[in-house]
């Protein structure tokens, strides 16, 4: 099986607004996305099959190209809500958003191919993935700067210098670190959001305060015994994040443009 994507764009307004609710009320839960804006969305489109004997090829990329930007003319420079039929009964979320691309563009594809995965950014710090299943997944991008030296006392200095290199400068060195977070989840009917952004992103900087701006072996316990390498970083949040947040999935740590690491670990009890 092999898998080919390929990157479409269009752009859209619209705003998240229910009729039957105050105007009050929809400003408590939705914030400012309750007043109507835009965004540059980004489609990435995944289509899996076996290349065909003939063309080498899984789907011809201008037949592809040709399905979705089809499909895309309805979006395009439209309001999601009132120009779109598909927005009536739901909020136009970047959850709900990809779920109805994906119910127009995976009936388009060939027969010998089959929609893989669509994951749709409505900016370069959001996003939802996509792939047929019952839940739907959001997933945010934090930053925060710290310090460290990769260090363990279970090695002599001169096997610490070999291992880690330049990263067992004494004096430490720093990254600006990305964080994915990804959580996973029924939609909410009266919202079509997997998770309430607001709360996410409380809880999420709460967490990362406690590392933003700080040297990581020199001013948190958990590395006080455990060289802060990205895996064990990784870990480190999760366990902080998890009873935080319902439906914590999967978390992606990039510490430099070159190196990331994922996550996925135990689940936690669902919080009220």
């Amino acid at each position: 099986m092999v898998r080919v994507t390929r990157r479409f764009e269009f752009s859209a307004s619209h705003r998240y607004w229910r009729p039957d609710w105050s105007p009050a009320e929809n400003a408590r839960v939705f914030g400012k996305a309750a007043h109507p804006h835009g965004h540059n969305y980004r489609l990435e489109v995944t289509v899996a099959g076996e290349p065909d004997p003939t063309t080498g090829m899984v789907i011809n990329l201008t037949d592809l190209k040709a399905i979705v930007t089809g499909v895309l003319e309805q979006f395009d420079h439209k309001d999601l809500n009132d120009d779109t039929p598909y927005f009536q009964e739901q909020q136009p979320t970047t959850e709900n958003l990809v779920r109805v691309l994906w119910g127009q563009i995976a009936p388009q594809l060939p027969t010998n191919c089959r929609l893989d995965h669509l994951r749709l950014y409505e900016q370069a710090d959001l996003w939802s993935d996509y792939a047929g299943q019952v839940e739907g997944t959001f997933s945010r991008r934090y930053q925060f700067s710290a310090a460290h030296r990769l260090h363990t006392p279970a090695l002599s200095d001169e096997a610490n210098r070999a291992l880690y290199g330049k990263c067992n400068n004494p004096n430490g060195h720093g990254h600006e670190y990305r964080l994915e977070v990804t959580v996973a989840g029924a939609l909410d009917p009266a919202t079509g959001m997997v998770t309430d952004l607001a709360t996410l992103d409380r809880e999420v900087l709460a967490v990362l305060e406690r590392f933003d701006h700080h040297h990581l072996e020199r001013e948190l316990p958990e590395f006080a015994d455990c060289p802060s390498t990205g895996e064990h970083l990784l870990q480190v949040l999760w366990e902080a994040l998890a009873p935080r947040l319902n439906g914590l999935t999967r978390l992606t740590l990039w510490e430099t443009p070159n190196n990331r690491f994922h996550y996925e670990g135990p689940p936690h009890a669902h919080i009220p």
